[in-house]
């Protein structure tokens, strides 16, 4: 196993920089932000597509740790010369190196293929993909510099190794494509930088408004609604079994220090306190038994999944529980 790819002990990260993308909106990148901060001492700056979100949530955690630094940034993680200015900024405000870059931002509109728009379409491929080729572009020339140990995690999905399912094509076809890049990356930067732990996060339910967020973007983007009026997202007590952000970004760091490319961040203890888990892995492995055979088992498209539309995904044990309290639900209305 090359250094590269083996574990890590964080604490070499304290007092550098950590730049997320996408952590403006108390999500996954907030998350991660605020592990970042208050655990391991890093610096931090957060990026988002709205600077009034990202100086907000800078705001919020500067108050969480007071003795790190904080920065808020707004950028466009499609716009390469804004994520040029954006780091030109973060080196010039920092004293420390960049020790960890998660290239987070993401967006997900969960339509079928017949039912989705080119303009989705479009706007998934260029923030899920080309966003994070940017972001990787902008900030490793800076990482490259430094010989001691840093991080750069891209974010994908569950949905970037499981099969295809009835919903959300563009959304999983842009995080399969995620995951690509990332294994390109890390072969690229193997032999030379070898300082350079490279990680594709895969999550599978984490508690956030991705699904909101994209579509007042979207909104915003189009002249619907001004940019200014987009608050943080508050989620509510509807995903009951989904990872808090910081419970989630605790599972993401335990598997940076244990060295695992592939960061497949399920449903289980301790992360959560339920035992219910998504089961990643094992649907991932129903993709590579269809692979080695050369097949594809369309069986789930005739059953009912727990949301009453047949899928392919969302099935394992977590999704078993949510049908079983709807029926019971059902039935006590009965």
């Amino acid at each position: 196993m090359s250094k590269q790819q083996g574990p890590l002990d964080l604490a070499e990260l304290r007092g550098s920089v950590a730049v997320v993308t996408g952590a403006g909106n108390n999500g996954i990148g907030w998350g991660i932000a605020v592990h970042a901060a208050r655990e391991l001492g890093m610096q931090v700056a957060i990026i988002d597509l709205h600077a009034h979100l990202a100086a907000a949530a800078a705001e919020r955690l500067q108050a969480l740790c007071p003795d790190v630094q904080i920065l808020g940034l707004g950028c466009d993680v499609t716009d390469p010369g804004a994520l040029a200015q954006t780091r030109d900024t973060i080196v010039h405000t920092f004293a420390g190196r960049i020790g960890a870059l998660f290239a987070n931002a993401g967006v997900i509109f969960n339509h079928t293929i017949m039912k989705s728009t080119p303009q989705e379409w479009q706007t998934t491929l260029n923030v899920n993909i080309l966003g994070v080729v940017n972001t990787l572009q902008a900030f490793t020339p800076q990482m490259q510099a430094h010989r001691e140990a840093s991080v750069i995690c891209t974010t994908a999905s569950v949905g970037g190794l499981v099969r295809g399912d009835g919903g959300g094509a563009s959304y999983q076809a842009s995080k399969h494509a995620v995951v690509a890049l990332t294994e390109s990356f890390s072969f690229e930067l193997a032999r030379r930088h070898p300082q350079i732990r490279v990680h594709v996060l895969c999550p599978c339910i984490v508690r956030s408004g991705l699904m909101v967020t994209s579509q007042t973007n979207a909104k915003a983007h189009s002249g619907d609604l001004d940019p200014e009026e987009i608050n943080p997202f508050q989620p509510g007590e509807e995903m009951i079994y989904a990872m808090t952000p910081e419970r989630h970004a605790q599972q993401v760091f335990d598997l940076i220090a244990k060295g695992d490319f592939y960061m497949i961040t399920d449903n289980v203890r301790p992360y959560v306190d339920h035992d219910h888990p998504f089961d990643g892995l094992g649907i991932v492995r129903e993709r590579l038994d269809n692979l080695l055979d050369l097949q594809l088992d369309n069986a789930d498209a005739f059953e009912s999944g727990p949301h009453g539309s047949p899928t392919s995904i969302l099935k394992g044990p977590m999704f078993e529980q949510v049908k079983a309290a709807r029926q019971a639900d059902q039935g006590d209305a009965s």
